[in-house]
């Protein structure tokens, strides 16, 4: 039977109720995850579907319907290699939402090992048939309760990715991308970096208004989980919500993954300068940064706003904000020490955060943010005075928004030189984010 188109840990947040196998009371999560990823499908990022989908739900089942969407996310193309075979029919022809519903089944079946089988298909079926009706819930269910019972033999070992296109649908990665990462970095390291985007990543935290060692007191103080990794700045904490942190509301820390505090340190922007934060949403650069200069943050995008507020008012209140588009920037020329400027960019050194990410990117996406980052860089370097420091940094990979970028300014910008050599953050080599990061001097 088929359904055509006309029609934190794993086990962190596996409730009681779930483990118990009662359907209706295991729905509320599951209907949830559909939630999420429809509203992935609708170009909804994860993090803004997930709160959206989750505000009414326990902490608990909060972080099983994580689990499962970031799980269904990262691990599309080998769920739906396990569910093809096991239907009748055509899977293209399968509704979207419908192969959503298959694809939450089979992960619990596949990675969820505390939620038991017989309660996960219940839960799931059940979904089925509030949202499609009896036949679709029939057909959820004879679809993984087949697919349940083969994976209880003894499944075939899949065998080794030996080219890009077998790297990209054992990882669920896009083709094209994985492509021209092969043509890039080479296969071995393609496949480190396929790796390390299907880990779950923690939530790093770097000090702001409270230095390290307060952190840490705060920490052990009311038995928060934490570790710091040699190397790296901050804290990576676990399984609990950032604002529930202590200090959260004092500004004692900003939400910051290490490559982006590397960044930062690699700039070096000397204290006592007049700082713009060009990009600065959500403000984590800014807040850093405050302490020790005089920092003017904007950001052209108002949907972001709000967050780049908060952040400041928490932890940096002497941060000026305002709404503004860097391409009419409304600042004079020749006036700032420093020019900050994180533009967007195709951020595929984030993918193990976003694991969205990954099937909303195209070639065609990746061209046109190069041809915004150029413009951003002339329009910001008129307002870097004599002497000054225009940084650039992506959370990008891709050599076009990066090294090349850079190169492209400068020979349009001579007055413009690297003060020193560009950093570049390749994920698994540190187990961070990846990121890309060029200090530029004026010198005219």
């Amino acid at each position: 039977m088929m359904v055509a188109d006309a029609a934190s840990g794993p086990d962190a947040g596996t409730s009681a109720a779930t483990r118990a196998g009662t359907p209706d009371r295991g729905f509320a999560a599951r209907h949830a995850a559909l939630d999420v990823l429809r509203r992935v499908r609708a170009h909804d990022a994860f993090d803004a579907a997930l709160t959206a989908a989750t505000h009414a739900l326990s902490d608990l089942d909060r972080r099983l319907v994580h689990e499962m969407c970031a799980g269904v996310l990262r691990m599309r193309t080998e769920l739906d290699a396990l569910l093809t075979p096991r239907i009748t029919g055509d899977w293209r022809r399968v509704q979207e939402d419908m192969r959503d519903v298959l694809r939450l089944g089979a992960y619990q079946i596949r990675e969820l090992s505390r939620v038991p089988v017989h309660a996960a298909v219940a839960a799931t079926v059940e979904v089925a048939k509030r949202e499609h009706g009896a036949r679709a819930a029939g057909f959820a269910n004879a679809v993984l309760r087949r697919l349940a019972k083969e994976l209880a033999g003894a499944p075939p070992l899949p065998q080794a990715p030996t080219d890009a296109r077998g790297l990209a649908e054992h990882y669920s990665h896009p083709g094209w991308l994985v492509g021209r990462w092969v043509t890039r970095f080479g296969f071995e390291r393609t496949e480190a970096l396929l790796r390390h985007n299907n880990v779950h990543s923690p939530v790093w935290l770097q000090p702001a208004r409270w230095t390290a060692d307060q952190l840490r007191e705060g920490f052990h103080t009311v038995g928060i989980s934490f570790t710091e990794t040699a190397g790296l700045p901050g804290f990576a904490v676990h399984g609990v919500r950032v604002h529930d942190l202590p200090g959260y509301a004092d500004g004692a820390f900003v939400v910051q993954d290490p490559a982006q505090a590397l960044a930062l340190e690699h700039v070096a922007v000397p204290p006592g300068g007049l700082v713009w934060d060009a990009c600065a949403a959500p403000g984590g650069k800014a807040a850093r940064l405050a302490g020790q200069n005089r920092v003017f943050a904007c950001d052209p995008r108002r949907t972001r706003m709000p967050r780049l507020i908060d952040t400041v008012r928490r932890a940096a209140p002497g941060v000026a904000v305002a709404c503004g588009d860097a391409l009419a920037a409304p600042v004079r020329t020749d006036f700032f020490d420093v020019v900050l400027l994180d533009v967007p960019c195709s951020a595929t050194g984030t993918i193990a955060k976003h694991p969205d990410a990954r099937w909303r990117l195209s070639a065609r996406r990746i061209q046109r943010l190069a041809l915004l980052q150029a413009q951003l860089l002339d329009a910001t370097a008129a307002a870097v005075r004599p002497g000054g420091i225009l940084a650039y940094l992506t959370c990008s990979l891709e050599q076009e928004e990066n090294g090349a970028q850079i190169q492209a300014f400068l020979e349009r910008h001579p007055e413009f030189r690297r003060s020193t050599e560009d950093l570049v953050l390749f994920p698994p080599d540190r187990g961070t984010d990846g990121g890309f990061a060029a200090r530029m001097e004026r010198t005219g």
